[in-house]
């Protein structure tokens, strides 16, 4: 038999943004006008060159459409249903935010002290650190990224995978995405052992951590953008 014409597999739908804001395109990390995509693959799981990909809104309620440009754009708050085709291969279909523009990020609830019990276990003890953005008129910005960065942490013992890092759950990573409230919050985590001071280590001094979260549109800052938290850090010694 000969082999089959087209593409063996393609991937899933893959997105420039999370969202789009109404009146606006789908914009890529860098604030450009950005298409969706599909990538194709041969039977050897090699990628294909050339394919164009056709793309469906699902919706009987269209909350978006695409452009004479082929972008998709947002006309109402929603979510816009879509699905990416090559030949007779379909993606799973991709949910997309259609939001507001924001105009503005802040902390959500600055964290007072964390205070973590004194401990020889390597299990990351963690506190939320989080922001919100808001749109106008009293609305929230959803589907934008914001990137998580330590200015500032107590330092690390030699040889030690960081005492100090930013995680969702139990991966650390540094970026998030807003919900539909504009919320977006990751966790600071502390591994005391890993303290590469001993006096803090051992609830005998206090130090802190300083997170930054930046979140960008049309690669320019939201106002209020990078937002800074400290987050005081202290050991609590066991009752005796």
């Amino acid at each position: 038999m000969s082999a089959p014409k087209g593409p063996a597999s393609i991937s899933s739908l893959q997105l420039p943004s999370p969202s789009v804001v109404i009146g606006d395109v789908m914009r890529d990390s860098s604030g450009a006008p950005a298409m969706l995509s599909v990538i194709a693959y041969d039977a050897d799981g090699n990628r294909l060159p050339g394919v164009t990909p056709q793309f469906v809104i699902t919706d009987s309620i269209k909350f978006a459409h695409f452009d004479a440009n082929g972008l998709l754009t947002g006309d109402s708050v929603g979510a816009v249903h879509v699905l990416g085709q090559i030949g007779n291969l379909q993606t799973p279909v991709a949910t997309v935010p259609i939001t507001v523009a924001p105009t503005g990020i802040a902390a959500v609830t600055p964290v007072d002290t964390f205070r973590i019990p004194f401990t020889t276990d390597t299990t990351p003890a963690v506190t939320p650190v989080g922001a919100v953005i808001s749109g106008a008129n009293g609305t929230f910005a959803q589907g934008f990224v914001v990137h998580f960065a330590l200015t500032y942490a107590p330092a690390t013992k030699a040889g030690k995978s960081p005492a100090v890092s930013i995680r969702d759950l139990d991966t650390v990573t540094a970026v998030g995405v807003t919900d539909v409230s504009g919320h977006v919050s990751r966790s600071l985590a502390v591994i005391v052992p890993f303290l590469a001071d001993d006096s803090l280590a051992a609830g005998k001094k206090v130090d802190s951590a300083v997170v930054e979260m930046t979140a960008s549109y049309k690669g320019s800052a939201i106002p209020g953008s990078p937002v800074h938290v400290v987050v005081p850090i202290v050991v609590k010694l066991p009752t005796p």
